[in-house]
């Protein structure tokens, strides 16, 4: 508005640069500050590891015991590969990181394609971008782009970590060699992000497309470990996962091992540009049921309603952890033995889990819950994350003009995260104890409950701080919770390798739990910690119940 004539200026309509990519870089904008921040913790984890390794097996000869010690031994071959004949920084540092890498970050990718190519649609927010001059294919393209836009950041930022660390004198890894190994970790990455947006168009919800891309992805890791520990080694020829291994970056590298990869990556791509233009908004190659059997019984409380909207994803939690766990128990004596026999690979778990003398079995079983609690540690952050995808969509509003409270709601709600907690903690008990018994490995009972029981408290205090964000601050509650967890990992990871200021670990939650059994629980701590996550989640509540909902 003038301020001397009072008459308003007309509209104007701004007519933006490069329309047409439009989507590509909405979509850049929005996944690149995770895909840095992924960057930045994977490069930390790869340095603590080569800087803890040089630290702990300075000469060649140490380097060569603690690999015929631990390459010997069919559980490390299984969860790191084959390792490797030379007894190099370099060659560790790739054997010890980039498998676990890979599939952490596979994992991430597949999440994040199919948030961006499925998600998007089934709340309909996919159609807004499609409304500009734009087409199906054309949209599906610019959503690629914007993906590998991201990933390029991601190998920016890794390799520059890669680089700094190789500059060490005590490491030495040139700067080709540290390039090769940024390339080859961001290309396997875009592997399974590709198989996310492929399955994204075949699928017709978001949850079965992850399904499928998470079920290419463990089909990938089975075929891998069976190459690196039957004697069918070609196994790994035809494994994405094997590819990514056959590389071998920053030592003996093998360079030909990216025409697969990038190949299929290339055809991925295209099969997906391809059928994003056979099919309609909201349409799937392989549709969904239109209508299905009613079923009420479970509609009648909260609780109920919880459970059943819940149930697949609580099953499929409980198989894989129960299945993680019994595997480990079979492999708890011969990895015990395999650290025992060397005193430079027992010295390596005892930073681990902060205890030098010890039985080597009760070591080893704490290095596995401590995996075990990050892992339900996650599945809480999950579900804190599920909880505000259904406000942002608006479906909790269907279910609060009932009879129902807001409190009631999110109490049954968090009363199904506690119970499949506590079911987890009851599968672990008895998977590790069947794993262990077959293989004659004796444990105590009550030793390994109450081990059970301490991996557990991490757990309810990342539910109370989920809780509480979701309270105060809704958009930022699954951040908070996925922070929790991922941090605590990281700080307890750093920890075995670097003299951390014990500021700095206080911020962990996996600090502050005695790794049980090597330690025994701190009882005292635990209960201080329950309260916490107790008044967490009490004020969490109250405040949900009186603020407005919120979208995304």
């Amino acid at each position: 508005m003038n301020p001397f004539t009072g008459i308003r200026k007309p509209f104007e309509i701004k007519h933006f640069l490069f329309p047409k990519t439009v989507i590509a870089r909405f979509v850049a904008r929005r996944s690149i500050k995770g895909a840095v921040a992924w960057a930045v913790v994977f490069g930390i984890f790869v340095s603590a590891k080569a800087i803890g390794f040089v630290d702990a097996f300075p000469s060649s000869a140490a380097r060569e015991k603690v690999f015929g010690s631990l390459g010997n031994n069919i559980g490390i071959e299984v969860i790191l590969g084959r390792a490797p004949h030379d007894s190099s920084i370099g060659a560790y540092v790739a054997w010890n990181t980039l498998i676990i890498i890979a599939i952490i970050g596979s994992i991430w990718a597949l999440m994040l394609a199919t948030k961006y190519f499925r998600g998007e649609e089934d709340t309909g927010r996919w159609e807004l971008l499609l409304a500009g001059q734009t087409t199906a294919r054309k949209a599906a393209l610019n959503n690629l782009g914007g993906l590998v836009t991201s990933l390029a950041a991601f190998f920016v930022v890794i390799s520059a970590i890669f680089i700094l660390l190789g500059r060490s004198n005590r490491l030495d890894f040139t700067l080709s060699s540290c390039l090769f190994f940024g390339f080859s970790i961001t290309l396997g990455i875009m592997m399974f992000l590709l198989v996310g947006a492929l399955s994204s168009q075949l699928m017709p919800t978001r949850s079965r497309a992850a399904f499928i891309a998470s079920t290419v992805l463990g089909l990938s890791f089975v075929l891998r470990v069976i190459g690196d520990i039957t004697s069918f080694h070609w196994f790994l020829n035809i494994s994405p996962l094997g590819w990514v291994e056959n590389l071998n970056p920053l030592s003996r590298s093998h360079p030909l091992w990216l025409l697969p990869i990038a190949g299929t990556c290339l055809l991925l791509g295209i099969l997906t540009v391809y059928f994003a233009g056979k099919r309609d908004m909201g349409a799937s190659q392989f549709a969904d049921r239109d209508s299905s059997r009613g079923k009420f019984r479970s509609l009648n409380s909260v609780v109920g309603f919880s459970s059943r909207i819940t149930r697949t994803s609580s099953i499929s939690w409980l198989v894989a952890i129960g299945a993680f766990a019994f595997f480990f128990g079979l492999l708890t004596k011969s990895a015990a033995q395999a650290f025992g026999q060397s005193a430079s690979g027992k010295h390596l778990l005892g930073k681990l889990v902060h205890q030098a003398q010890l039985s080597t079995v009760l070591t080893f079983l704490s290095l596995v819950l401590l995996i075990l609690m990050t892992i339900i540690m996650v599945y809480v952050a999950g579900s804190i994350s599920a909880i505000r995808r259904e406000e942002s969509e608006g479906l909790v509003d269907n279910f609060l003009v009932r009879p129902y409270s807001r409190l009631s709601w999110l109490i049954g709600r968090v009363a199904v995260i506690l119970l499949v907690v506590l079911l987890l903690g009851g599968l672990i008990f008895a998977a590790l104890w069947l794993g262990m018994a077959s293989q004659h490995t004796t444990i105590q009972a009550h030793i390994l409950f109450q081990a059970v029981v301490n991996a557990l408290i991490p757990a309810a205090l990342t539910l109370g701080i989920g809780i509480w964000a979701y309270g105060f601050l809704p958009r930022l509650s699954a951040f908070f919770a996925y922070a929790v967890a991922g941090w605590s990992f990281l700080i307890s990871l750093l920890s075995s390798g670097l003299n951390i200021n014990h500021w700095i670990l206080d911020t962990s939650v996996l600090s502050q739990i005695s790794l049980s059994p090597a330690h025994s629980p701190n009882w005292a701590i635990d209960g201080i910690l329950l309260i916490i996550s107790f008044i967490l989640c009490a004020l969490g509540a109250l405040r949900f119940n009186r603020r407005d909902l919120e979208s995304e």
